[in-house]
């Protein structure tokens, strides 16, 4: 199994799993198919109704926290049942110790999160079974809340075996150059001929590093938290309000992600890291917005 760790500012990470050895289990393949039917109404034309509710549920799992989907992408020790070993792959600006901090935080947070939110998923079964709109239309609150209701245990259990193997040692931290590459200079005072700015390798957004350097690790999540950002700016809003981050600027672009998903030949990871960065600077630029 590999994790990637992708710093998208200074500190906030966007993080993937790519599971290797992984034997679903029959939730999991029941999972699988109803995911492949999903994505079977998005050949519909936009304009009728199974278009619209395919582009309306799209933006609905937008909006799910990037962590819940990266503790979904981890299989469950049952699944994972002939994995002995977990690779983290990151770039060298960030040190082991605060990689290894930040996912047990992360495992440890999320547990009674998703178990709690699990549980009232649950609740909501059999109320949202009684929404049947039409004969011929599927009753998709229920179906939603299903969803729902798999996610929180698949990301509750995905965080337990994170947890796992933290806490058996059974992993290894691995400093990609090619990977540290787009992050050259970014966490340091930039040496050129414009003190103020300074443009990240592999990158063409200018950022400014004329700022003393956080040495905070990333954002300490907490159980329940609200930290659970929806994403409501589009690419083209997000570029063009990166400026307002002048203390924590991006250090990558979609293109720099791109780039790396070829890379490492994982067509699942420049979604993942994309939904990541795009939660993450939507909320900075929210944030920074607040009177």
């Amino acid at each position: 199994m590999r994790i990637f760790v992708i710093p998208i500012t200074r500190t906030r990470w966007a993080l993937h799993c790519h599971p290797t050895n992984s034997v679903p289990t029959r939730i999991t393949k029941w999972a699988i198919v109803a995911h492949d039917k999903w994505s079977k109404w998005s050949t519909y034309p936009r304009d009728s109704w199974r278009g619209k509710i395919y582009a309306y549920g799209e933006t609905l799992m937008n909006k799910i926290d990037f962590r819940e989907y990266f503790l979904k992408e981890i299989p469950t020790k049952s699944e994972g049942a002939l994995m002995t070993k977990m690779d983290i792959i990151a770039p060298s600006i960030i040190g082991q110790s605060e990689i290894l901090q930040e996912l047990r935080t992360l495992a440890v947070m999320q547990d009674p999160y998703h178990g709690k939110w699990m549980k009232y998923c649950c609740y909501m079964l059999p109320v949202s079974s009684l929404f049947t709109l039409v004969p011929i239309i599927p009753n998709f609150p229920f179906f939603y809340n299903l969803f729902r209701v798999y996610s929180h245990y698949k990301a509750r259990h995905g965080a337990r075996h994170l947890l796992h193997f933290l806490d058996s040692g059974a992993y290894e931290v691995v400093h990609d150059s090619e990977l540290s590459r787009w992050y050259t200079g970014a966490m340091t005072p930039a040496q050129s001929d414009t003190p103020d700015s300074h443009t990240v390798a592999g990158s063409s957004e200018s950022v400014d590093v004329n700022h003393s350097l956080d040495r905070r690790s990333p954002d300490r999540l907490s159980a329940g938290s609200s930290d659970h950002v929806n994403d409501d700016f589009d690419r083209r809003t997000l570029d063009s309000n990166c400026h307002l981050l002048e203390e924590d600027p991006p250090l990558v672009t979609d293109n720099d992600i791109s780039n790396m998903a070829s890379y490492f030949m994982l067509p699942s990871f420049e979604p993942a890291i994309r939904r990541a960065r795009h939660q993450i600077i939507a909320q900075r630029i929210k944030s920074t917005q607040q009177p």
